[in-house]
């Protein structure tokens, strides 16, 4: 933890009461207070982590403890305890876990964190059946001698959002838990002697800020670590205020114990401490690898953004160790390629690595080799049909499942919008706009939008690109429009099967059959746009065939 090394372990306790003979322990409590103490016999100041192996990322789902729905009844819940004057402030947290087999260490991972997400309080510890990697953002206690300090967190937003003021929202919840740990500290500290040393200041984080501020005091005479402890746990920013009503609470509406989660972890020594708040961690159960995340609940809360808020905080973390989220997107950001794979063989392979490579030396990812690639593929279970998707953000993920043909054609919606003609050119995650409009479209009763840009040009679909048959020619719209490089749209313009062409939307008009290109549906047939009626006859019918001739020609593993 920052810069301190111990190894050899000597003894494990939970009795706070060997803290006292002057030796250095690591620290791990549980939020529900049960207490994890290791000794150790050497400790080095200022050294790196020890060079470890290379971190491999995750590739299950990671599931929650308590789906959106449910969360968002929790808030609910601990409202209703605020208008009833029960409590004031509650930190609402759910569990994440995934699949981890029981001879992987944490380590990788740890120095994964260190280099992708470098956090003031990051810390590793691993004990017999017992190993945690934090990347904890938030100080609980650092001692020296008897003065001693806190730094709660309490207000959390993106770093893209820098330069307006928190709201007041985040303001008067961080004030609420600097009002409680000052309290606690006045159970521990010579009277008079606690004070807040700074008031909501911001601290910049790798993708988020932070409101924080600093509680002070002096702990009293021979004052045990035992009664500190007591006085202090759990740590006021992850229960609320009153402290007793809102642990209560959570213990009620939780369905998941916190575990070390939300507990405090970090070391101490004689009259030297230095715990962070233990959030931002990783920590393994058996051959399961939990996570968890939260948010702090006021009565001005409002359900879906406090879900938010977790998602937020749990992105950036949760994209470097890898995993799936429950929608199987992965989380944080980068580029995908979703990939047709027929009889076991992915269609057209080598087109999709060459665009996910372009993408990535513009956009700052990485991707792995072919070789690499290719044989993490061919340890997947061979299907008959299925959609292949590669994703390359923090880590480079893949997930096979099954897929089935559509088996109807394709009507089709007009929806005019503002386009960002930069972000087309990349097939880029989170996919969240796209597949809403999807959503969207279908509500409407359509499969499918031909999207009209803000200078009245037709460009793509939410998850398509298109190709129309006009005055008897087949034509696509240009990039410029704002289109996605599709990799079928490619194909299908490199084999003079249609050519490029800027249309509007009275283009559309005289349209008389069209397509709708994906790599994961090839080409299907549209019958009607905005409710006019596209004609499926022979013409449809033979340039479909020789697409999939060509495509066939082109795709070999």
């Amino acid at each position: 933890m920052n810069g301190v090394l111990a190894t050899e372990l000597m003894e494990i306790t939970s009795d706070p009461s060997a803290l006292n003979d002057g030796g250095f322990w690591a620290v791990s409590t549980s939020f529900e207070g049960e207490y994890t103490f290791a000794k150790f016999k050497n400790v080095v100041h200022g050294v790196a982590f020890p060079k470890v192996g290379e971190w491999s990322g995750l590739n299950e789902v990671w599931e929650s403890s308590l789906s959106k729905s449910e969360f968002e009844e929790y808030v609910e819940k601990i409202r209703s305890e605020i208008k009833l004057g029960n409590v004031y402030q509650v930190n609402a947290c759910r569990i994440l876990s995934t699949s981890l087999s029981k001879d992987r260490s944490l380590a990788p991972l740890f120095a994964r964190l260190l280099a992708k997400n470098p956090a003031p309080n990051a810390s590793y510890l691993k004990l017999p059946n017992f190993e945690i990697a934090s990347a904890s953002p938030e100080l609980f206690i650092s001692r020296d001698c008897n003065l001693i300090k806190t730094s709660p967190i309490k207000g959390t937003r993106k770093l893209s959002e820098t330069g307006s003021n928190f709201s007041d929202k985040d303001k008067s919840e961080n004030i609420m838990i600097v009002d409680l740990m000052r309290n606690d500290f006045g159970r521990i500290c010579d009277p008079g002697s606690v004070k807040v040393s700074q008031l909501l200041r911001s601290e910049l984080h790798p993708g988020l800020e932070h409101l924080v501020s600093d509680i002070e005091g002096n702990l009293r005479e021979e004052i045990s670590w035992d009664e500190v402890l007591q006085k202090l746990l759990p740590p006021g920013s992850v229960s609320g205020t009153p402290k007793y009503t809102a642990v209560a609470l959570i213990a009620d509406s939780e369905p998941t114990k916190r575990g070390p989660y939300c507990g405090a972890l970090g070391w101490l020594q004689a009259d030297k401490a230095a715990l962070s708040v233990a959030i931002r961690i990783f920590w393994k159960v058996g051959e399961k690898l939990k996570f968890g995340t939260g948010a702090g609940i006021t009565w001005s809360s409002v359900p879906e953004a406090e879900w938010e808020e977790t998602e937020l905080k749990a992105a950036k973390l949760l994209a470097i160790a890898g995993g799936l989220r429950s929608d199987r997107w992965p989380f944080g950001s980068g580029i995908f390629e979703t990939i047709r794979v027929e009889n076991g063989t992915p269609q057209l392979l080598r087109e999709h690595l060459i665009r996910a490579r372009k993408s990535a030396a513009i956009l700052g990812f990485e991707v792995p080799s072919d070789s690499e690639i290719i044989s993490r593929i061919g340890s997947l279970d061979r299907i008959e049909l299925g959609r292949l998707r590669l994703t390359f953000g923090e880590t480079f993920q893949l997930s096979l499942d099954p897929y089935v043909d559509s088996t109807h054609s394709a009507r089709i919606g007009v929806r005019t919008q503002e386009v960002d003609i930069d972000a087309k050119a990349h097939k880029a995650f989170p996919y969240t706009e796209n597949l809403k409009m999807l959503t969207d479209a279908r509500v409407d009763g359509f499969d499918e939008v031909v999207i009209v840009n803000q200078d009245g040009i037709v460009c793509e679909g939410a998850i398509s690109n298109y190709v129309f048959r006009i005055d008897g020619l087949w034509v696509t719209p240009n990039l410029d429009a704002g289109v996605l490089p599709g990799i079928i749209r490619g194909l299908v313009i490199s084999s003079g099967l249609a050519i490029e062409s800027e249309l509007n939307e009275a283009d559309l008009e005289k349209c008389t059959h069209a397509f709708a290109l994906s790599a994961l549906r090839i080409a299907q047939p549209i019958a009607e746009i905005a409710g006019r009626k596209m004609m499926e006859d022979e013409i449809s019918k033979q340039w479909a065939l020789k697409l999939r001739e060509i495509l066939y020609s082109h795709s070999v593993g």
